[in-house]
């Protein structure tokens, strides 16, 4: 088993702003500020890792100059082997700035991800380690009936696995989603069943293994089950967690 930890899921499809009757996404209808290309945005949080108050984690909007210093940390076979095939081995410049102009333009839609701002918010932020990008997180939509679930994917840098990074990047941003989406009451992962690394995170983090898709999964000629995990928001607000130094 590699000693990596990344969800599969990404999501690079184009996902701007949707309503629960469209089937595909359209532009929102008033663009947001613009910020200028060699600013970084704001952090939406910033906390030091648990265990090692010396560490600060950084989790903020992508932007264009993170485009450089992605495929460094991206283009890696062991990350790409539990991912989608969209994210691509090797990792190329051109697919750096396809996805951080994704990650840029891709907004929740306010009518059915209403949020606290009530303004429209980004769905996929990269991760900082002491000020240098070590991986990104992100959440996907659903919609219709499903209107009130995120899935949530994360993946993170060689260099960063076996500290316990993952683990607490996914619980302070799972209580930033519910603070910011008051009417999502669900989050779910999916995960090819070989990833333990990540399974240890969902645990930690309180998710429950819910199901499995079976052979559901063709990555690199095999054939794998798929894994599916949810943690509700009545869940998350009676449980205690203990984020340990354990491998994450």
């Amino acid at each position: 088993m590699f000693p990596s930890l990344s969800i599969w899921s990404v999501f690079p499809e184009t996902i701007t702003a949707m309503s629960s009757s469209q089937d595909s996404p359209e532009p929102l209808s008033e663009p947001l500020p613009q910020r200028p290309a060699h600013i970084p945005p704001s952090p939406i949080l910033t906390f030091p890792l648990p265990h090692d108050p010396t560490t600060t984690l950084t989790i903020r909007a992508w932007f264009p100059l993170d485009t450089l210093h992605l495929p460094p940390i991206a283009s890696n076979p062991l990350i790409s082997s539990r991912m989608r095939n969209t994210f691509p081995y090797p990792y190329t410049l051109q697919d750096a700035h396809n996805w951080v102009r994704h990650a840029t333009t891709s907004f929740s839609d306010p009518l059915t991800k209403p949020t606290l701002s009530n303004q429209p918010l980004h769905l996929n932020y990269a991760i900082l380690l002491n000020g240098e990008l070590i991986g990104d997180i992100g959440l996907k939509p659903l919609f219709d009936i499903e209107s009130e679930t995120f899935e949530i994917g994360y993946w993170i840098a060689e260099s960063a696995w076996g500290r316990g990074i993952m683990t607490a990047v996914v619980r302070e941003f799972i209580t930033w989603v519910w603070e910011q989406f008051p009417t999502v009451r669900r989050l779910e992962a999916q995960l090819f069943d070989f990833n333990e690394q990540s399974k240890r995170v969902l645990v930690k983090n309180g998710f429950v293994r819910e199901g499995v898709r079976r052979e559901a999964v063709v990555k690199a000629g095999k054939v794998w089950d798929m894994e599916v995990w949810g943690l509700l928001r009545r869940e998350w607000t009676t449980q205690v967690f203990s984020i340990s130094s354990a491998e994450s």
